[in-house]
């Protein structure tokens, strides 16, 4: 069951709500008003007469819920509604609308919207009647749609102010909560907080144009609240809803992408790098100069390709999503003979390990843009998307599911890879414990040929052979075998974040210590690997 509520509009102290004026309408306004306001899922309470005059009425009716939307694939992006934008010059199909009982209004307060039960909360606007409303503390209703599975008609209001904590909250409110989108938004259905985006950002744009930017004079509605114009005939100027474009790039080193944080987020969150493109710029200028500006990376501008854009209603960007190829570093392919002969050997295609991890250009996070920017390999972001936690409580963390961030950064992990997908991928390259211990470089093979390397250290096994009949059992079950390529030890010192390869293997002989830094750096991208071969 819900509440409906019948009152006159001006009786509710602190809950003014803006009433459709003969400029939203064309039509004249009438000298009274009611609104039937309907919220889901709660029951018949009792409000103050210090907040609500006495002439109120609470009648009982059926719960209308809000369509979903399972579909949709980014947030904020689909508010399960038809926009009719040709309704919004047609005054007397505005009128016929919001006067049908089958219209509903999303309602704002301070920025906030209100949810109950996790859900989106509507008021059933089929009891309004026009009058002259208070658009200077409130503003003018938006037409925002149709509904795509009732065609019902949809607009957004906004209210004047939450009570404060002494007040008795309204009936109509009861089990409701105000909340900021931003951070409640993931919380949502993907339909719920499309449509709640689309109110917010309408009358944020609203209020921030209350007065004219040219004079200073009133601004009225038209167009079903899409358009504002002066009140005043010697300026007449318009306005209209804006974007603020901003990029956000996939920047990618071979199997590493640029991931950055600011100092204001949560220990261990990482995201991509972005920015708002300036007056003047191009998408693909803007990229380049936000990736240089920021972490101190060139790129390759001839590589920017679009990916996917989400409306970000917070309070009016649009985030335009990009993927792009970072200037490598130039060196030789990297040659084991150049370090140690008695390295037991690696096969050549393996040793790519090194050289993209040598071709890495050096960042430069700007402190006044981000408190650290970093290269992280492919398979630790695969591994963390598929909701791993990383060895040794190491802190890390990237945007979830409603962000166009996470989106970008799943596809690039899942890229190229249907054809190549094998249980080995299951399978982490690099398992090793604290303190010092003994390890092994490994190849993990099955019976069609393919291959990656893994490292495994374990401070219980006392042997290197031990650790490689781990290895062994460790992933049999998974039709895979194991060899070992030469052993060591590690230092980890978990604490400072450090790890040093040292020593060799009596058993198996010396592995190839830099290969070991290499696949240790993919999985540790906060820790600073040193290496002795001697």
């Amino acid at each position: 069951m819900c509440v409906r509520v019948f009152a006159n509009i001006s009786a509710a102290r602190g809950w003014h709500l803006p009433l459709l004026s003969s400029s939203f309408w064309g039509g004249q306004a009438s000298d009274s008003a009611r609104v039937a306001l309907k919220l889901g899922n709660c029951v018949a309470a009792r409000w103050k007469s210090s907040l609500i005059r006495p002439h109120v009425t609470i009648v009982a009716t059926a719960t209308r819920s809000q369509e979903s939307n399972p579909s949709q694939a980014i947030f904020f992006s689909d508010a399960g509604l038809n926009r009719a934008a040709e309704m919004r010059v047609d005054k007397t199909k505005l009128s016929e609308a919001f006067d049908s009982p089958e219209a509903l209004v999303v309602p704002l307060v301070d920025a906030k919207n209100l949810v109950k039960g996790g859900k989106s909360v509507l008021v059933e606007a089929s009891a309004l009647r026009l009058t002259n409303a208070d658009h200077e503390s409130a503003g003018f209703p938006v037409f925002l749609g149709l509904s795509n599975s009732t065609k019902a008609p949809v607009f957004a209001v906004n209210l004047e102010k939450v009570p404060s904590a002494g007040e008795e909250r309204p009936a109509w409110e009861d089990g409701g909560e105000w909340i900021d989108l931003r951070r409640y938004g993931s919380q949502l259905q993907p339909s719920d907080a499309g449509l709640l985006a689309y109110a917010r950002g309408m009358l944020e744009w609203q209020t921030r144009n209350r007065h004219c930017g040219r004079c200073g004079g009133r601004m009225i509605a038209k167009d079903g609240g899409h358009s504002l114009h002066c009140s005043l005939d010697s300026c007449k100027h318009s306005a209209y809803p804006r974007l603020d474009p901003a990029v956000i790039m996939l920047v990618a080193c071979g199997n590493y992408v640029l991931l950055g944080r600011q100092s204001r987020w949560n220990p261990g969150r990482y995201s991509l790098l972005a920015g708002f493109v300036e007056i003047g710029e191009t998408f693909e200028m803007s990229v380049a100069r936000e990736v240089k500006e920021e972490s101190g990376i060139e790129i390759d501008q001839t590589s920017v390709s679009y990916i996917a854009s989400q409306p970000w209603p917070f309070p009016s960007s649009l985030m335009v999503g990009f993927s792009a190829s970072a200037k490598k570093n130039k060196c030789d392919p990297y040659s084991p003979e150049s370090e140690d002969n008695n390295a037991v050997a690696v096969s050549p295609d393996k040793l790519i390990v090194v050289d993209e991890l040598r071709a890495l250009p050096q960042t430069s996070a700007d402190e006044l843009e981000l408190e650290d920017a970093r290269w992280v390999h492919k398979d630790l972001l695969r591994w963390v998307l598929k909701g791993n936690p990383l060895p040794h409580s190491v802190e890390f963390s990237i945007p979830g599911s409603y962000a166009i961030a996470n989106i970008i950064l799943s596809r690039w992990t899942e890229s190229k890879r249907e054809d190549s997908m094998w249980a080995g991928d299951d399978v982490i390259s690099a398992d090793i414990d604290e303190g010092v211990f003994e390890y092994v470089l490994m190849c993990l093979s099955d019976d069609k040929g393919r291959e990656k390397l893994i490292v495994r250290g374990n401070s219980k096994l006392a042997y290197h052979s031990d650790i490689l009949t781990a290895a062994q059992e460790e992933v049999k079950d998974m039709g895979l075998q194991v060899s070992q390529l030469g052993g060591g030890r590690i230092d980890h010192n978990v604490k400072e974040r450090k790890l040093h390869v040292y020593s060799s293997s009596q058993a198996f002989g010396l592995a190839n210590h830099s290969v070991t830094c290499a696949i240790l750096r993919q999985w540790y991208p906060f820790h600073s690997i040193t290496l002795a071969w001697g």
